[in-house]
């Protein structure tokens, strides 16, 4: 039976399988700033259960960052992978991107323009799993619509030959009425959509989402799935943690 070009590509464009099990098992975080991103590295660290967990540099740095286990990579050095966990910044521009104390000054921030780069970059050094965190406005999750791949950005990472993809989506905010006019308008109009959201939604704090997305990248499942910030909610009652029935304020970076 004649081989489906289609297949032969898709098994060219696989990893090469690790020669060596023994090899320190790495996850990638790209995108290791603000509250968010403190989480990540947090849960990565304590209960990952990784060798190694590498924060994607800004810029060329590859070090050491005095943290056990933790190092710096920039995306052009990326070491073997097992794993990767991308975290979009939705607002690099918002005063509260970064922490305040400058502690993530050497990590890079994610845009929606460098996402399939960077998936693209951890395919190649061997992840198997990825976790992209693409947080999205309550007004986008009053319909199932956000249960699916969202844009062509995330078609195109979920073409990837990664053994399992999980999209997490928890609410995106508005920033500070700072800015353009055009700016001011649509931040002031995504804090009106958050108190019309229904109470049903639950608040998640950095370190609630940061639970799910190690999670996912540990449990081993397979194929891609998308959960929303109902969805998310429902793994932390699964896992007996129950987030805040409250009205949302997106991620309550606590």
């Amino acid at each position: 039976m004649p081989l489906d070009p289609r297949v032969a590509m898709r098994a060219a464009a696989s990893p090469v399988p690790r020669p060596n099990s023994s090899q320190p098992r790495r996850l990638l975080i790209a995108g290791a700033v603000g509250r968010l991103g403190d989480a990540l590295l947090a849960e990565a660290l304590s209960r990952g259960g990784y060798d190694e967990v590498v924060a994607l540099a800004d810029g060329d740095a590859t070090m050491s960052y005095g943290v056990r286990g933790l190092v710096l990579a920039p995306l052009e050095m990326l070491p073997p992978l097992d794993g990767v966990c991308i975290a979009q910044t939705v607002d690099p521009q918002a005063p509260d991107a970064r922490s305040f104390h400058g502690r993530d000054a050497p990590f890079a921030m994610v845009t929606r323009d460098s996402m399939l780069r960077i998936a693209e970059a951890a395919c190649a050094a061997g992840a198997c799993r990825l976790v992209l965190v693409d947080p999205l406005p309550v007004w986008q999750q009053l319909s199932a619509l956000h249960l699916g791949l969202s844009d062509e950005t995330e078609l195109q990472i979920a073409r990837l030959p990664f053994d399992g993809v999980t999209v997490l989506r928890p609410l995106a905010q508005g920033g500070p009425v700072v800015g353009s006019w055009l700016q001011r308008i649509a931040n002031i109009y995504l804090g009106l959509q958050f108190l019309m959201a229904p109470r049903s939604m639950p608040t998640l704090t950095a370190a609630q989402v940061a639970r799910v997305a190690i999670d996912a990248l540990r449990t081993g499942e397979s194929g891609i799935r998308v959960l929303g910030v109902t969805q998310i909610g429902d793994q932390l009652i699964n896992r007996a943690e129950k987030p805040t029935k409250v009205a949302p304020t997106a991620i309550d970076q606590r």
